[in-house]
């Protein structure tokens, strides 16, 4: 299999947590530093293990009027410091199975949704934000099609666990009278300290989109995480705790853990298609993470589910981040006719 490719997109980055050094004369005993240290990974372990819970959420799939996939990704904000502040960037993104939804002509298709989200603490209110989007394509979608209109929202929140509540309404149906709602419970992990780490990672299409994470950047988040073969989908991630103005190593990989279980299926096991390193530069302003946009090129990796793999280290002190992983599913050119092939716009 010949290797896949990735493409980096320079986004002057920047860091993250500042390294802060007391010097005392009064020194912790040797078992109270081993407490502290085992506390700080086991902090870290948590935080690592409740990012594995946003990725394994992503793609879930709802019921209802018409089906949606929907996922939650976290990205933290930093003050003058580099210290991780009070709240948290939850993005709440959906893909809206298309062939479902009801359109009207007026200068091309017209396809109009609503997104609500709501964050609950034991039966409180939280966070609450909903949006609209008009999309207009130039042919009427096929009752049959299985794609997706993306939507996104933005909430800011502090760490926790939540209960969470999303409604995404069909505007041109009277009433409610198209509507789904999907409920669950979200962990937004807490940011850490100890080490260097990354954010959520990710997905968007090979194209323009509405989603802005970061100035300058305008991407259509894929949460169902389906791409075709011939797609050059975007990953975007940020990394935090990196010493300002210093260097740092990052590594990107492309794993598969496929496996055929059918009559004709034949076992590949866990393989790595393609892994990357790069050298980058951490922004000098501590309130700045470094901010990274890769484009994949995936026309020579076989159909199939994998996993993109994220890892950062600091050049200055050495320290890595964990793996952060986002799973993608390539599916064949036979099987798939891109959603408004010939153009689609969003308003």
């Amino acid at each position: 299999m010949r290797a896949t490719g990735f493409r980096r997109h320079g986004l002057a980055a920047p860091i993250a947590l500042a390294f802060l050094i007391v010097c005392s004369e009064h020194l912790p005993a040797a078992d109270a530093l081993v407490d502290t240290q085992e506390s700080q990974a086991s902090a870290v372990a948590a935080s690592e293990r409740d990012f594995d819970r946003l990725d394994s959420s992503a793609g879930l799939r709802s019921g209802g009027a018409f089906p949606f996939d929907y996922q939650h990704l976290v990205f933290f904000e930093l003050d003058e410091q580099g210290e991780p502040t009070s709240g948290v960037r939850l993005y709440t993104a959906a893909s809206v199975q298309a062939g479902r939804l009801r359109g009207y002509f007026d200068d091309g298709w017209n396809y109009s949704l609503d997104m609500t989200v709501e964050l609950y603490d034991a039966d409180s209110l939280v966070a609450r934000t909903e949006t609209r989007h008009l999309y207009v394509l130039p042919m009427r979608v096929d009752s049959d099609e299985k794609d997706g209109f993306p939507i996104h929202v933005l909430l800011h929140v502090p760490p926790g666990e939540y209960d969470y509540r999303i409604v995404i309404r069909d505007n041109n149906w009277e009433d409610d009278r198209s509507v789904n709602e999907k409920r669950g419970r979200v962990v937004v992990p807490k940011s850490i300290t100890s080490q260097p780490f990354v954010s959520s990672v990710a997905i968007a299409a090979d194209s323009a989109g509405a989603w802005s994470p970061t100035s300058g950047v305008q991407l259509k988040l894929n949460a169902a995480r389906i791409v075709q073969k011939d797609a050059r989908p975007y990953v975007y991630f940020e990394a935090y705790g990196l010493t300002p103005g210093s260097s740092y190593r990052g590594e990107v990989r492309l794993v598969s853990r496929w496996a055929g279980r059918g009559q004709g299926e034949e076992f590949r096991g866990t393989y790595q298609p393609f892994q990357m390193q790069y050298r980058g530069n951490v922004p000098t302003d501590p309130s700045e993470p470094v901010r990274e946009l890769f484009r994949l090129d995936l026309k020579d990796t076989e159909p199939g589910p994998y996993e993109v793999q994220v890892r950062v280290r600091d050049l200055e002190t050495g320290l890595a981040s964990e793996v952060r992983s986002a799973r993608l599913k390539v599916r064949g050119l036979e099987s798939y006719r891109p959603l408004g092939s010939t153009g689609i716009g969003i308003r």
